[in-house]
């Protein structure tokens, strides 16, 4: 949800801290990683929120609040051809993910990346499994068709 490995281990951790905190008012009317699931999301989306408030208007403030732009470039790893190669790859799905809706996006997420059942999803998004069914093709079929005209942009450079 987040798309980037850094902040989502910050919130996953806070996630934790928080669930233990609130332990109390785990009631047992869901499964637990269901309930520690939507704490997360919660979390995510309130991140997301300040994020979007806070978002840095120009290079000039990116030198002086972190230290320089060069500093949040990627590093390349061993195998700089592989390295980048992951890393266009990434950039191509993120571009697409944000072109979905919301719902599809939190349903392709728990689905494919958390891998949730059709059951805890419907719990968790206050909907029908068949609305989760409906969503996860519509957002995998948008997915797919991002994806391919992103890939034909690429190749008619």
């Amino acid at each position: 949800m987040l798309r980037n490995e850094d902040e989502a281990l910050d919130v996953s951790q806070e996630a934790w801290v928080k669930g233990w905190q609130r332990l109390k008012q785990f009631q047992g009317q869901s499964e637990f990683a269901t309930w520690m699931t939507r704490i997360v999301i919660n979390l995510c989306l309130d991140h997301l929120r300040k994020k979007k408030r806070q978002q840095v208007e120009s290079l000039e403030e990116l030198d002086e609040e972190w230290g320089g732009a060069e500093r949040r470039m990627p590093y390349l790893t061993v195998n700089p051809t592989e390295g980048l190669e992951r890393h266009e790859l990434r950039k191509r799905i993120d571009q697409a993910l944000t072109h979905l809706s919301e719902s599809h996006r939190k349903v392709l997420v728990l689905y494919e990346f958390e891998e949730m059942d059709y059951k805890e999803i419907a719990k968790m998004m206050d909907c029908s499994i068949g609305t989760v069914m409906s969503r996860l093709f519509y957002a995998r079929r948008r997915l797919a068709a991002l994806l391919m005209s992103l890939k034909k942009e690429r190749d008619s450079e």
